[in-house]
């Protein structure tokens, strides 16, 4: 059975289709009258005497299915795909539901980005169409329409080498690319992110200073997860499309509960696993390795102390190489997935173990190949 990968597009349904008129019906029996059933129903037999049991599992019942029940009304409202499908005509993609008065035929606004995509999907009974669920623009009045598709999963090329990626405290994200042809060499350094930083700080503090206050602060929260948001997404589609160009592979940092809840300007795992997600879609390997010592552990002689790293700046204590940190670590981390070293179970794809002596020498010769002098400058 060939692998398959899930993507959701967004699309939207005008407020003025004519078809909308006898699929709104529908949608507002959902909202109007089946949920205040369900609802009613529910706290009917939570309040049911003659059912015996002990008072704190119908307390913890009552307390899952109230907030799975409050909560309901702003969910969206979901069509199998065997109730739904998309018709290409023109140019132009017709949606048709099947309701209790009828099909409903209505037009579908699909962005230009998403229109091979589903080209992909059109047709009755076509296997890519996954699940169609509906959220009504209260405020505008459109229907958004975000559609589930089912495209094949692409191979993933053979890596020339390898992308270190290194989430840390003064950036956001850094990423190196380390290659071993015809010796170990690192290039096209990257910081990501830095535009994000002092805005996501500024959100910070403004969210502490009107919570200490009392004052309006939803607004703040609401503001510092969009842009949190949109800086994960905006990371992740800098490293996977630098990968892709390089023809090479992505490597990151095995995370573990401590390091994922970490206060850091960004959260670690939601990156990984937006990055994860992108390298699926794009045929890019993929491969975890393990976090110990990537911070403190020089790449050129591999000598590891904690005194190697002073804040933003790596100085080797045993043969003086000079870095930023953030940097050193995302060399460490590309020497590891070069190496090898990550659990097999995690990684899943990827260049096969490499021996020792081809990672750290040079054909010619027995010494450390050296990094690029561009790294090795003070400011970076």
């Amino acid at each position: 059975m060939e692998e398959t990968i899930k993507l959701t597009v967004r699309a939207v349904i005008p407020p003025r289709d004519l078809g909308l008129r006898k699929l709104m019906r529908e949608y507002t029996a959902y909202k109007k009258v089946l949920i205040p059933k369900i609802k009613q129903a529910v706290r009917r037999v939570i309040k049911d005497k003659s059912i015996r049991v002990y008072a704190q599992q119908k307390w913890m019942v009552d307390k899952k299915l109230s907030e799975y029940l409050k909560n309901l009304p702003f969910h969206p409202m979901p069509f199998h795909n065997q109730s739904v499908w998309i018709e290409d005509k023109d140019g132009k993609f017709w949606i048709h539901f099947k309701t209790k008065e009828g099909e409903a035929i209505c037009y579908l606004h699909v962005p230009l980005k998403y229109h091979s995509l589903i080209e992909q999907a059109c047709g009755e009974g076509n296997p890519t169409l996954g699940q169609v669920e509906l959220v009504e623009d209260k405020k505008y009045g459109w229907v958004n329409c975000h559609i589930c598709l089912r495209l094949p999963k692409p191979k993933s090329y053979e890596p020339k080498g390898w992308v270190g990626v290194d989430v840390g405290w003064n950036k956001l994200a850094t990423s190196i690319l380390a290659t071993t042809n015809p010796h170990l060499t690192f290039s096209n350094p990257t910081f990501h992110g830095k535009q994000f930083k002092t805005r996501i700080i500024q959100l910070r503090y403004l969210l502490k200073q009107y919570a200490r206050k009392g004052k309006a602060w939803k607004k703040w929260d609401f503001r510092l997860k969009n842009t949190i948001k949109y800086a994960v997404g905006t990371v992740a589609k800098e490293i996977v499309s630098k990968a892709k160009r390089l023809k090479a592979g992505v490597a990151m940092e095995i995370l573990t509960f401590k390091s994922t809840t970490k206060g850091y300007i960004i959260p670690r795992y939601k990156l990984m696993i937006a990055v994860k997600t992108l390298c699926e879609r794009e045929g890019v390997p993929f491969k975890l390795v393990p976090a110990q010592y990537t911070s403190i552990t020089c790449p050129k002689c591999g000598y590891a102390d904690d005194e190697n790293r002073n804040n933003e700046r790596f100085k080797c204590l045993k043969c003086g190489y000079k870095a930023d940190a953030d940097i050193v670590g995302a060399m460490n981390i590309a020497l590891k997935a070069l190496d090898g070293t990550a659990d097999e179970a995690v990684n899943g794809m990827g260049l096969a173990p490499m021996p020792k002596t081809l990672r750290l020498y040079a054909e010619r010769g027995g010494h450390v190949a050296s990094p690029l002098r561009a790294m090795t400058d003070d400011p970076l």
